[in-house]
């Protein structure tokens, strides 16, 4: 059996199809609550629209109404993946759902996984994984895990490093997101962010952890600050997790 990350096996590869045709590629993961799993990504995503502008990012103007995601197979080897197609829109239904208050100013939705599909899938919430309790500063090293070149054969992600480019405190509450400092392609839109040490680590109360290493979940990575000229300094976003409980705890679907 292949010794493989856990926080690997959290991620799913998503395709974004309008009517069989493929509009664009990104990254999710899953999420647990009270026994329910949800598939976590970016709004951009699933509805095709640019959450600043509500400009379709397709050029045809099309809005997906499918999803394919590469999951983890059920009673299987480690590693084993399959393809699952969920429904995104449906006579006017919504799958997903947004922020309660904020709406799509954040980047971040929730798909419940419910039915027959979900017998076939074995889940991994990353919420359900150790995570711990590891100071934020500016400077610290983070990983972005998702898929910038697709699925390809294994259904495993990159691990692309970045650093935390803006103060951590200032986040929820002053500013909605973090910036990390790392280069990125638009399919690791949606990727879990982590940070990973492989030492000891500092605790926010300031006390030195003496460990063999640490991993803590930080939030949803959501892509580059746009900017005219690709080579401009490159900042990700990253919507911190407590989005994510607040979501589901909300329950408000997204409208058409």
């Amino acid at each position: 059996m292949p010794s493989i990350d856990q926080y690997s096996l959290a991620t799913v590869p998503i395709q974004l199809l309008f009517n069989g045709t493929l509009l664009s590629s990104g990254t999710a993961f899953i999420w647990q609550v009270a026994g329910q799993h949800y598939l976590i990504t970016n709004w951009h995503n699933v509805s095709g629209r640019d959450p600043n502008t509500d400009r379709h990012l397709s050029p045809t103007a099309a809005e997906p109404n499918r999803l394919d995601g590469f999951f983890n197979t059920r009673n299987a080897n480690l590693g084993d993946k399959h393809h699952v197609g969920l429904c995104l829109r449906n006579n006017g239904d919504i799958a997903w759902m947004v922020h309660p208050q904020r709406k799509r100013a954040v980047d971040v939705v929730a798909i419940p996984l419910t039915g027959p599909v979900t017998q076939t899938i074995e889940f991994h919430p990353i919420n359900k994984m150790p995570s711990h309790q590891i100071m934020l500063a500016v400077g610290i090293d983070v990983f972005v895990l998702g898929y910038p070149f697709g699925p390809e054969t294994t259904g495993l992600p990159v691990w692309k490093r970045g650093s935390i480019a803006s103060e951590p405190e200032l986040v929820p509450g002053t500013s909605p997101c973090l910036h990390i400092d790392t280069a990125s392609r638009p399919g690791m839109s949606g990727s879990p962010v982590i940070i990973r040490t492989s030492g000891p680590y500092k605790t926010p109360e300031g006390n030195m952890a003496i460990t063999a290493g640490a991993t803590k979940f930080l939030g949803v990575y959501s892509g580059r600050l746009r900017t005219q000229d690709p080579l401009e300094a490159q900042i990700g976003m990253v919507w911190p997790a407590v989005f994510i409980d607040e979501i589901i705890a909300g329950g408000l679907k997204d409208y058409g």
